[in-house]
């Protein structure tokens, strides 16, 4: 039932890669989705995986799904550890029930606060960019105004790199 669900949802990006149980299914994530137009999705979307997910027997009751992401464009191993953090944390949040769309909806809420090019730069001064880059997010938010209708939010903050600089959490 679930996988029908996400078929509905995701359509040619999700994929079954194994109909027989355990289940293991494929999902195709990136922060923006430009439906069938792929010259824009090419130029929109700096960072773009596969989220592959092994549905265990006792799946939802007792148990959560195995996850495993393949990097598709973009990503380097660190952000690979990152991604299969916050989407076992959304697994584990949604134990009991199908977790899949919540983990899929996390990882490319992710996906769109990391779509920057050169992530996948192994180089010093590109591992120290990003660094400055996070502790410049680290930075306490003067304002946060959160969207009455849900948990996402944003603050806004002054810097001398920026004048004003809105993050979406």
């Amino acid at each position: 039932m679930e996988a029908e669900a996400l078929e509905a949802i995701f359509m040619e990006s999700f994929e079954v890669l194994n109909s027989a149980q355990p289940f293991k299914w494929s999902v195709k994530l990136m922060p923006v989705d430009c439906g069938e137009d792929k010259e824009e999705e090419e130029r929109l979307n700096h960072v773009v995986i596969k989220l592959i997910a092994t549905i265990p027997l006792d799946y939802p009751e007792t148990s959560t799904p195995e996850l495993d992401v393949d990097v598709i464009k973009g990503l380097a191993g660190d952000q690979v550890k990152e991604i299969l953090a916050v989407a076992n944390e959304e697994a584990e949040a949604n134990a009991g029930m199908p977790a899949i769309f919540a983990v899929c909806e996390a990882v490319r809420a992710w996906l769109a606060d990391n779509n920057v090019k050169g992530l996948d730069d192994g180089s010093m001064h590109a591992q120290m960019m990003r660094k400055m880059k996070e502790k410049e997010k680290a930075k306490v938010c003067e304002n946060i105004y959160y969207c009455p209708y849900g948990r996402r939010g944003y603050c806004m903050t002054y810097s001398t790199t920026y004048m004003y600089t809105m993050y979406f959490f």
